[in-house]
């Protein structure tokens, strides 16, 4: 139940940080807006981390943990972000939800047990964020990529969900050796390292204004605050869960757009919203 919860928890920090990386992405370059977020996202957490000082006589072995999950999170960010670029939230928010999934299975493969209602939970948020993403209104959802776009969205989707998938696994693993704030922080700088070599080959934008500084912290705080409450559900019973919670994102993300960007949602993502929140209600039942 309560890594079920903390994956919830990092589902809404990502909703509300997805929201504001929608209106800034196209205006900043994805890739570069990526980059400044893992950076602020680390000065947040270095006031924190120099303080508490554990991290100075954390074992190499954490540390690494700490620094594969930055790697597997930078492809995550990334493709996620370059994905808002080219699409609405009300598509590229459940086209990735479902990465969650592609980590129980990585559990069910290293000898995980699920009961059938656990399956039912799985297949019923996989099968939701599916409807979400093919049931938007005529103007919304496919509908609003431009023509030729598509491949090239679905292409960073996809690196999205399997950077995201695997830095669940790593942040948990490194949250028993080495802290969960400690190995976000870690995950910064080795995040950062992936994402330059794309952010070069985008365009310089225009000076940024203040507000664009202020939704670039806004989204490092809500980002780590995401990163760190998946790493914390490793320290609890059911932690192979918490990744169901966590697709609640793409149902929350779109009711966010459909309120603050004005995104459009049909009867069907309703519909398929419903089956996402179900099925997570249920699972965290029974937990």
């Amino acid at each position: 139940m309560i890594a079920v919860l903390f994956g919830i928890s990092a589902a809404l920090c990502w909703s509300l940080h997805d929201l504001l990386a929608r209106g800034n992405a196209a205006r900043i370059g994805a890739f570069r807006m990526a980059a400044y977020v893992m950076v602020s996202g680390g000065i947040l957490l270095s006031f924190y981390v120099i303080y508490d000082g554990t991290i100075w006589t954390a074992s190499w072995a954490g540390i690494g943990e700490g620094f594969l999950l930055g790697l597997a999170y930078g492809f995550g960010v990334g493709g996620l972000f370059k994905a808002f670029s080219l699409g609405p939230i009300s598509l590229v928010g459940p086209l990735t939800a479902g990465y969650p999934v592609l980590a129980v299975l990585w559990s069910v493969a290293n000898g995980l047990e699920p009961t059938w209602l656990q399956w039912a939970c799985v297949a019923a948020t996989l099968l939701g964020a599916v409807i979400v993403a093919r049931s938007g209104t005529p103007d919304g959802g496919i509908n609003a990529v431009e023509p030729g776009k598509m491949p090239t969205l679905l292409f960073f989707a996809v690196m999205a969900a399997l950077g995201y998938s695997s830095s669940i696994i790593l942040g948990q693993n490194a949250a028993v050796s080495v802290g969960a704030i400690e190995a976000t922080w870690l995950s910064r700088l080795t995040a950062l390292v992936t994402i330059i070599p794309f952010m070069l080959s985008e365009a310089r934008p225009a000076p940024l204004r203040s507000n664009h500084w202020i939704a670039i912290f806004a989204m490092g705080a809500l980002d780590v605050l995401g990163v760190i409450a998946v790493n914390l559900s490793g320290l609890f019973p059911g932690k192979e869960f918490a990744a169901i919670g966590i697709s609640a994102y793409g149902a929350l993300a779109v009711m966010l757009a459909m309120v603050f960007l004005k995104e459009k949602v049909s009867a069907g993502q309703w519909g398929g919203i419903a089956l996402i929140m179900g099925a997570v209600a249920t699972l965290s039942a029974t937990q």
